[in-house]
């Protein structure tokens, strides 16, 4: 897990804003199949008349059918466009909605005695797991290649700091990557994010006589909460042009909390291999763990 240690606490209705990554043109050569060389900017591309503009270097707007060009200059054409349509959202619609929870449950700890006596509970500790759900709708025209999706899931985790007999709060970034060769025209697409668990831990149960008041009563648990999400969507085209959209939840979420881009180290996380079953059942006595049984006894 990747920890950052943060006192801040942020609160906010769940909402979305969206950033697209402006995609920009570049002044090249671009040549036709009866051997013009227009050297110029693109400007502009209509996927159904198929017509291109340009402007030169002169300043001169030029245009006429794209499928005139070189292939190489064509399936440039044809990726600058689908990387703008890609960064608009009326044309690749994202949807996040979250925090929710997916799964609770709750286990305890015990204490054995010796012999016959039943164990006695120590600690509890309560699991929520918690997710998003991702969707997106391609509607650009274009069947998109290379398309990344990225996100980190922050979360804040308490743990008892024995050095300065305090409670303190570590903020948790959870990086998470799902990648499509392609997502062709007209597909939507419903997900859920990978998911991260909250744990409320029981850092002292109750007893008389406690003097430390911030460990009293409903203080003594090591508690956790949400902040939100940062997520990011981003294409590679053949010709090797980029696009990147960008979503905070909440979309008041701190530039504080800074992106930490996913990595084949990063993205395994212990947490997706708990057992998500409730244990709260009194374990066997020492007796019975040991093969005893009252039968024997009486013999």
């Amino acid at each position: 897990m990747i920890h950052m240690r943060r006192f801040i606490l942020l609160a906010g209705l769940l909402c979305t804003a969206m950033v697209a990554g402006r995609v920009s043109a570049e002044m090249r050569e671009f040549a036709t199949k009866d051997g013009q060389v227009i050297y110029g900017e693109l400007q502009s591309y209509n996927l159904k008349t198929d017509k291109v503009q340009f402007k030169t270097d002169r300043g001169k707007r030029v245009q006429f059918k794209a499928a005139t060009l070189l292939d190489e200059d064509f399936i440039y054409v044809r990726d600058w466009d689908a990387a703008r349509l890609f960064s608009e959202n009326n044309h690749f619609r994202i949807y996040l909605d979250g925090p929710e929870s997916k799964n609770k449950w709750s286990k305890y700890l015990w204490r054995r005695r010796p012999g016959k006596r039943e164990a006695t509970q120590t600690y509890t500790i309560d699991f929520n797991k918690m997710g998003y759900t991702i969707k997106f709708e391609n509607k650009t025209g274009y069947d998109l290649e290379n398309v990344a999706i990225k996100y980190c899931i922050y979360y804040e985790q308490e743990h008892f700091d024995h050095t300065i007999e305090e409670k303190v709060a570590d903020l948790v970034v959870r990086p998470s990557l799902h990648t499509y060769a392609i997502i062709p025209d007209g597909q939507n697409k419903r997900f859920e994010s990978n998911a991260v668990v909250l744990r409320k831990k029981e850092h002292m149960p109750p007893a008389k006589g406690n003097v430390m008041r911030y460990l009293e009563g409903d203080g003594r648990f090591l508690k956790s909460q949400m902040i939100g999400m940062v997520f990011r969507v981003s294409i590679t085209t053949l010709s090797g042009q980029t696009a990147v959209r960008e979503v905070r939840v909440p979309k008041d979420l701190s530039e504080e909390y800074v992106w930490l881009e996913p990595t084949e180290a990063n993205t395994a996380w212990p947490d997706d291999d708990l057992e998500e079953i409730e244990d709260t059942q009194r374990p066997p006595t020492q007796f019975e763990l040991e093969g005893g049984s009252e039968d024997e006894d009486e013999d």
